[in-house]
């Protein structure tokens, strides 16, 4: 009787840590689990207040060794509000840009994570680039929001899935027909079948008698 009645005095204390864990879980919605990703590619990531930006890049260009100056480029994010209230991208500048567009709403609503970088949501460029940027290279980038305020990160290029290189292409040889544990078995039973045969032709001399051990001429 005195068994039964220990495991339950401990086992209160346990239930109740895991229905407020439970409780805290469904409080922070999904919003807990979009606030952590990040992607394959290595951008760049900041937070402030309750906005996060996530994985921000410089668009692949379309030259292949970066983008010239002069030229645009656009910036590609994903933000995340994890507040109870709205907030807006308002601006967004580069010390090495002469100006930046935000191109439709970039509204963040409360509890949601804003894709900034596909065709479908909203388009951010840099414009006017005023030195070369190559691949490997990071830029100052700074986003600024209504409520949450500023933040500034070093934004890398985007490295394109295939690069177009002047090298040769190397020509692989084929798989070799037979494999060559194959050959080298079939060469060490060769091998001890010729060995056998010559030292036992070599035992028997010729006149088919064998000399009696020492005997002279």
């Amino acid at each position: 009787m005195f068994r039964s009645t220990r495991p339950s005095r401990f086992l209160l204390p346990g239930v109740a840590a895991a229905a407020a864990l439970a409780l805290s879980g469904c409080a922070a919605g999904q919003i807990s689990q979009t606030a952590q990703q990040v992607a394959a590619i290595d951008g760049a990531n900041a937070d402030t207040g309750s906005i996060s930006i996530r994985n921000v890049l410089l668009a692949e260009p379309e030259r292949t060794n970066g983008y010239p100056a002069g030229s645009d480029a656009r910036v590609l994010l994903y933000v995340s509000n994890i507040g109870l209230n709205a907030d807006t991208l308002t601006s967004v500048s580069s010390s090495v840009a002469g100006s930046a567009t935000i191109d439709g709403t970039a509204e963040v609503p409360p509890q949601t994570l804003v894709d900034m970088a596909t065709d479908t949501g909203v388009q951010i460029a840099l414009e006017d680039l005023n030195r070369d940027v190559f691949f490997g290279q990071s830029i100052p980038v700074t986003f600024t929001f209504e409520n949450a305020g500023s933040m500034t990160v070093q934004v890398p290029v985007e490295v394109p899935t295939e690069r177009s290189t002047d090298r040769p292409t190397v020509e692989i040889l084929p798989a070799h027909p037979v494999p060559l544990w194959e050959e080298e078995s079939h060469g060490e039973e060769g091998g001890t079948e010729g060995h056998m045969d010559s030292t036992s032709t070599a035992a028997v001399p010729t006149g088919g008698a064998v000399p009696e051990q020492g005997s002279e001429g």
